[in-house]
């Protein structure tokens, strides 16, 4: 008789053999989708080569079937492995603010948490929400009429008026708040939330982060536990606990946010860095990234022809129709295909301005899509 864990892996491996019979190419906007992961792992992680981008993002494609069966499986949470600072995990030990990323199978962290009797308010987007709202709480109730839980699971929407001073009682009693601190599409900064973001490195870029998790924690002195999940080869899904961040009393808010915010960031690093084919945020950080100010001066390069800048662009389809892809800006061009087809082909050419143009040879010059 096959043991839990057995049969688990074996659901897994039959959610592998029914994506490799997928033809993703052919998928609706595969490559929109795989452009611009690519180039967000570019300019996040530059040591990367681009031609192993395309079997990383069918990884994480991968990643996220599995982490929708984890969701539906009750018996997922039993065989995670707990490693780092997790000796505390008891609802005695007081309110926690629990961070995690949309790494691996992130969901679970909140199955294995309820398991633990955990009174835990779950912090997500209205989008999510919608989603996977429904599943999380059918997961949470299986849960609670297989082990006779009676502690409490809420959902909170980041999008609420009220979701502040929601969380603000619920954490004052004694209830732990769950958070992705790397945020979701539909939290990206927007003109008007400025005030509620802050920068911080990460990899080769700056990204934009809320800081509402830096001041809840300091408003009620609940220490922050960075936490992320991942899956190792042989397939066991890990939660990885990490050192508290404990605000320190009467020190500055704005400071404490600022370097609690960092030190999320900095924890996560190192495990993106080793499993970065488990991340679901390369889908949506780009919107998080901070500008960068772009000090190369675009010239014309003396005799010769131009050459097509494939650094920082691509080209592909969007319905068909011919895109240009700024690769640093995450801009989309829509061209002609006399113009795509001329890109592709320069080194047969003899003259590209005499074909395009004076001004829209410049104007390709000076968005550097030619150099």
């Amino acid at each position: 008789m096959l043991t839990a864990k057995q049969l688990y892996k074996q659901e897994l491996e039959q959610c592998r053999q029914h994506f490799e019979r997928v033809d993703l190419v052919k998928e609706q906007g595969y490559l929109m989708k795989f452009t611009t992961f690519s180039a967000t792992v570019e300019n996040l992680l530059p040591a990367i080569p681009r031609q192993e981008h395309e079997t990383m993002f069918k990884e994480l494609l991968l990643q996220q079937i599995f982490t929708t069966f984890d969701q539906q499986c009750l018996t997922a949470g039993d065989l995670v492995k707990l490693r780092g600072t997790h000796k505390g995990l008891k609802k005695a030990d007081g309110p926690r603010i629990y961070c995690t990323y949309h790494l691996g199978s992130y969901r679970l962290l909140t199955s294995v948490l309820f398991r633990q009797g955990i009174d835990c308010v779950l912090l997500v987007g209205s989008n999510m929400n919608r989603s996977q709202g429904d599943g999380m709480a059918e997961h949470i109730e299986g849960l609670r009429k297989k082990h006779g839980l009676t502690n409490v699971f809420r959902v909170v929407e980041t999008g609420s008026p009220s979701a502040g001073l929601t969380i603000l009682r619920e954490l004052k009693a004694g209830r732990s708040l769950i958070v992705y601190v790397d945020g979701s599409p539909e939290t990206a900064p927007e003109a008007k939330d400025e005030s509620q973001f802050l920068s911080v490195r990460f990899g080769n870029r700056r990204v934009l982060t809320r800081k509402g998790v830096g001041y809840l924690s300091h408003a009620t002195g609940i220490p922050i536990v960075p936490v992320a999940s991942y899956r190792e080869p042989d397939m066991t899904n890990v939660l990885h606990f990490m050192k508290p961040i404990r605000p320190i009393p009467r020190s500055d808010r704005e400071i404490y946010c600022q370097e609690a915010m960092q030190q999320l960031y900095d924890a996560f690093w190192p495990l993106l860095n080793k499993f970065p084919g488990q991340w679901e945020g390369w889908n949506f950080i780009h919107s998080f990234l901070q500008p960068e100010t772009n000090t190369g001066i675009s010239a014309r390069r003396g005799g010769g022809c131009p050459s097509f800048n494939e650094e920082r662009y691509s080209l592909c389809d969007l319905q068909e129709a011919p895109i240009l892809f700024d690769r640093q800006l995450y801009q989309t061009y829509e061209i002609t295909e006399d113009l795509r087809d001329l890109l592709l082909n320069l080194n047969e050419v003899e003259s590209v301005e005499a074909i395009v143009g004076q001004e829209v040879f410049g104007e390709l010059m000076e968005m550097e899509v030619l150099h």
